[in-house]
């Protein structure tokens, strides 16, 4: 697998994106609708970036994306902005290693206090269904970029 948050990292992570199976998604997307981007659109501020992590994009120590899952069950990614996210999730490095990793779930890393919620946390909760359905498959296409 690319080196997280590299160049290569997000090519893969937008290919999987792109490449997710639409009627795989769509099913959950509905009940995620949002009314600015009819689906989800999730940010990711990653704060602390340290220099010698190789990531791409940062920006005064940090990172910023935004996941688009779209109502009809296409899926996009934003670099560099999370202006188009109804909800952001803001941790620190060492808490994004830890997610990527698997060492701790984003469930348990919310309700430590590890990871910040801004804007419509309803959004979030409301597309639980669809994050399930998608986390899988998107960690599928990564494991798969790490072999081809």
């Amino acid at each position: 697998m690319p080196e997280f948050l590299s160049e290569a990292w997000f090519e893969a992570f937008a290919a999987a994106l792109k490449g997710l199976p639409v009627a795989a998604v769509a099913a959950d997307a509905a009940v995620a609708a949002d009314a600015a981007t009819g689906g989800l659109a999730l940010g990711q501020i990653i704060t602390g970036v340290p220099d010698e992590a190789g990531a791409a994009g940062v920006q005064d120590g940090e990172l910023r994306y935004t996941i688009v899952l779209r109502q009809d069950g296409s899926a996009s990614l934003v670099r560099d902005s999370t202006e188009p996210a109804s909800v952001i999730l803001v941790e620190d490095w060492s808490t994004a290693e830890a997610i990527v990793s698997s060492r701790s779930s984003l469930p348990d890393l919310l309700t430590a206090g590890k990871i910040k919620l801004r804007g419509d946390s309803r959004a979030l909760v409301s597309a639980g269904d669809i994050l399930t359905r998608v986390a899988p498959l998107l960690a599928t296409a990564l494991a798969n970029a790490r072999t081809s």
